[in-house]
């Protein structure tokens, strides 16, 4: 290896020949010379160098580094992340006071970041994520839908999209595409089984999202796909959401799925059918080069097909198995058969009844449900929720004050329902955190320095409040001169109300003598707000350095 050779003729150099030795290996290999200097040291080599006594040492306090980061922090962009140079930002700290011109170099700001992991590169990475799991097929999945970016229909049938005329620079050549194509997926999270159909529409819409579910969910016409079941637990981004709250609670709560909540930007949760939209397109669209479709149904007809082969004979890197053979070891009991579909459509949009209670007793669709043992008290207005499956067994949802019951039919005993239990987290019930990175750790700091909380709106507080990000850079212009010119003198009418300066003013005037702490930062935005009397300052300032009570000094000019 070249390493260990030019390793070996260092050693053997004396010192003024190893610069040379450095720039012949630096003609094949174009490394700076103090990286050259680290790999020879990584294989064995040692310049003979004292080391500094002060090395590892910095200058810099970790409030100062803290306000720099900071600065990073908060003027990153949401897709691009932490934009700003470390020089910018380590300007931004010494215009305003935070620190001092001339302690440190850029180069050691940006290790020092580096080593407390607070460098751009570490602010822009993803946060941990807590790995979740399914207990059986069936229990969860998830949906997502995407635009077939590739191709289209037309009248003359499948079009392919060239890269070179439909790109995000030609935007006005996808207004051209009437007809676009979306891809419905739905993923099975515990064995990894997918859905594919396609339609023809602008966007998502709840009528294909209802008419997915249904193809997804309820018995096929082919016996060798024998996919089928409605889940327990749902997830899907905020798009797709939105679009399956349009179909109506009811619809969920009549076939018992629970769709669960999520974050904003974490696609990751959705992981699993993401994947399948990557697996889908490499696998399945791009043979579509070859073999293209005329018609959507032409289409799903392909798709159904290799949809079916893709399951049965691919082998999922997580358990080892085919997904369609880890998914036929579902119980009876996992497999929700669809109702028909007329009686789903009955439940889109159908609205909560309400019932009084009487004698105990409520009368739903030609039956009478008791209600004993709830405390549910007599003339009492209850919300009767039907899911379908438990309609079934002769029960409804009794939903009062914010508690819901299920209420038995008085002329039938429902099934015993059975429990299920694990050491791992499960999907809608409970998560193991993970233990805080050091940048995120550090996030609360800098959040705390910018807006004097570690939870702060920012969509509505600014950071820095009151500290200037432009003010002051005409005053480092030398050798500028102008002309003076008379003016008019303007009669200035004496406020009426005191004048108010903001609060970081106060803040840098402790901080420049060193009397800032946190607690005291805490405090002083706690009585003051955002601003403060100017005749306030002079008094607070002069009762802190004195270790006196500065409330009773700002209160002499009440």
């Amino acid at each position: 290896m070249w390493q260990r050779d030019m390793a070996f003729e260092l050693k053997e150099a004396k010192p003024r020949e190893r610069r040379a030795i450095i720039e012949k290996y630096q003609v094949e290999h174009p490394y700076s010379y103090e990286h050259m200097m680290r790999i020879a040291k990584q294989h064995s080599f040692d310049s003979g160098r004292k080391v500094r006594k002060d090395k590892g040492n910095r200058s810099m306090s970790d409030e100062e580094l803290d306000a720099v980061g900071a600065f990073l922090r908060v003027t990153r962009r949401e897709s691009k992340g932490v934009i700003s140079p470390v020089e910018n930002a380590l300007e931004f700290a010494i215009d305003n006071g935070l620190t001092t011109r001339g302690k440190v170099s850029i180069g050691t700001v940006q290790k020092n970041l580096r080593e407390r992991q607070m460098s751009k590169n570490h602010q822009n990475s993803a946060t941990p994520h807590t790995e979740m799991r399914s207990l059986h097929p069936n229990h969860v999945h998830e949906v997502d839908v995407s635009t077939c970016i590739q191709f289209y229909l037309d009248e003359s049938g499948l079009q392919r999209m060239p890269d070179d005329e439909f790109y995000k620079n030609k935007v006005e050549n996808f207004k051209k595409v009437k007809t676009p194509l979306q891809r419905y997926i739905l993923t099975d999270h515990f064995t990894g089984f997918f859905f594919v159909k396609y339609y023809v529409s602008a966007g998502e819409t709840a009528e294909n999202l209802f008419d997915f579910l249904c193809c997804a969910w309820e018995v096929k016409s082919d016996p060798r796909m024998p996919f089928r079941g409605a889940p327990l637990l749902m997830l899907m981004d905020g798009g797709c959401r939105a679009k399956a709250k349009a179909m109506g609670l009811p619809f969920w709560e009549g076939i018992g799925v629970d769709i669960l909540p999520g974050l904003v930007g974490n696609s990751r949760r959705q992981g699993s059918v993401e994947v399948t939209h990557n697996i889908w397109e490499e696998w399945f669209e791009t043979r579509l080069r070859v073999d293209p479709a005329n018609s959507v149904e032409e289409l799903n007809r392909k798709a159904f097909g290799f949809c079916l082969w893709y399951n049965a004979t691919k082998r999922h890197s997580r358990h080892g198995y085919s997904r369609l053979s880890l998914w036929m070891r579902i119980t009876t009991e996992q497999i929700r058969e669809l109702p028909e579909r007329a009686e789903l459509v009955d439940l889109l949009d159908k609205p909560e009844e309400t019932r009084t209670v009487t004698n105990g007793r409520i009368s739903f669709q030609g039956k009478e449900f008791s209600l004993r043992g709830f405390g549910i008290p007599a003339g009492a207005k209850v919300t009767v929720i039907k899911n379908l499956y438990k309609w079934r067994e002769g029960i409804v949802i009794i939903a009062h004050e914010n508690n819901r019951f299920e209420a038995r039919a008085i002329e039938k005993l429902p099934a015993e329902l059975g429990g299920f239990s694990a050491n791992a987290a499960i999907i809608g019930e409970n998560f193991k955190a993970q233990p805080e990175t050091a940048t995120q750790k550090a996030n609360k700091r800098m959040d705390e320095l910018a807006y004097g909380t570690q939870e702060p709106n920012r969509k509505k507080e600014t950071p820095f409040y009151g500290l200037n990000a432009f003010e002051g850079f005409a005053d480092k212009v030398d050798n500028l001169a102008v002309f003076p010119k008379r003016g008019t003198a303007i009669e200035l009418a004496r406020p009426v109300e005191p004048v108010r300066v903001p609060i970081m003013r106060l803040l840098e005037r402790l901080a420049e003598d060193n009397l800032l702490t946190p607690d005291l930062n805490k405090e002083l935005r706690a009585e003051f707000g955002t601003t403060i009397e100017a005749a306030k300052v002079v008094l607070v300032v002069e009762a802190i350095a004195k270790g006196g009570d500065w409330r009773d000094k700002q209160a002499q000019v009440l």
